[in-house]
């Protein structure tokens, strides 16, 4: 609002039109404008008032607020040291245990294939010494109906026969305690390599908790450094809110005060766009305000 568009909305208001809730509506806006810009410029100049004296007391909450953040971010700086340290031993643990864990793994399931070969081996020898049985059965088979025939007065000698699946018989007998005595030397091969295989999995699994119970503790330093950092934060925040309100109360005055204050003309030189914009803000507020009044009054 400039003086131009007052006239043109007293003309408009002379004839009824009051809009009165849009003044008010530009008014905030620019208000909340004015806010911003007044802070601004209190943030860009606070270390030059000291000699003010009607913002002293913003002043030197400004250098105790200082004072403050710097020794927060001291302490931020310190906890993001031991995130890192941290996060640095934590990747060492992880990478150390899938070193140590890659190899026992490997080692594992190497002794898993030669059990497995062995276990094949015991199952031959299971499925030849089924083989044999059948074939002893046949053969004990085989002597008792030739023997029958023999004592039932057949007239065919069935004693060669006989004699020879007799021999058959022994032989089998022969296989089946070589088969027995291999299948028991396989069964202790792998009694032996479930053995290894288990103490192999044990190790993996204390090495698993070791990881755990080491890497607890970095995670509890990751957890608590973040914690930290998460306060302190807040903590800068809360004091930054607090710096605005002296800024924007520094920067208010010295803007109000140019021209008839030397020390707030000096200071506002550097910053005479951002100035002449506070000053036509609070002119169109002003004037919107006033009409508004105006407008409540038809």
């Amino acid at each position: 609002m400039n003086s131009s568009r007052y006239i043109l909305a007293r003309i408009a208001l002379s004839f009824g039109l009051t809009r009165k809730v849009k003044r008010l509506s530009e008014a905030a806006d620019e208000m909340h404008l004015l806010c911003q810009a007044q802070e601004i410029l209190g943030e860009d100049t606070w270390e030059q008032v000291e000699e003010v004296e009607a913002v002293h007391v913003d002043y030197w909450s400004l250098r105790k607020h200082q004072l403050a953040i710097d020794k927060l971010k001291k302490k931020i700086e310190v906890a993001d040291a031991v995130l890192e340290a941290s996060q640095e031993e934590r990747n060492a643990l992880l990478n150390q245990n899938n070193d140590v864990c890659e190899a026992l793994e490997e080692e594992r399931d190497d002794l898993i294939k030669q059990s497995e070969k062995i276990i094949a081996q015991r199952d031959e020898i299971i499925a030849c010494a089924q083989q044999i049985k059948r074939r002893f059965e046949a053969s004990q088979t085989k002597i008792e109906v030739l023997t029958t025939q023999d004592k039932d007065g057949h007239t065919e000698d069935n004693s060669s026969l006989i004699e020879e699946e007799r021999m058959k018989v022994v032989g089998y007998k022969k296989d089946f305690v070589r088969l027995k005595k291999e299948r028991k030397a396989i069964g202790n091969k792998i009694r032996e390599f479930d053995v290894k295989i288990e103490s192999v999995e044990n190790k993996i699994a204390q090495d698993r908790k070791r990881l755990r119970s080491e890497a607890s503790d970095a995670y509890q330093s990751i957890g608590q450094a973040n914690r930290d950092k998460s306060k302190l934060s807040a903590e800068v925040g809360t004091i930054e809110d607090k710096k605005k309100q002296h800024f924007a109360e520094i920067g208010r005055y010295i803007s109000t005060h140019v021209g008839s204050d030397p020390i707030c003309t000096k200071i506002c030189n550097d910053h005479s766009h951002l100035v002449a914009q506070i000053q036509n803000l609070r002119t169109s507020i002003a004037l919107n305000q006033k009409l508004a009044a105006m407008a409540g009054h038809h």
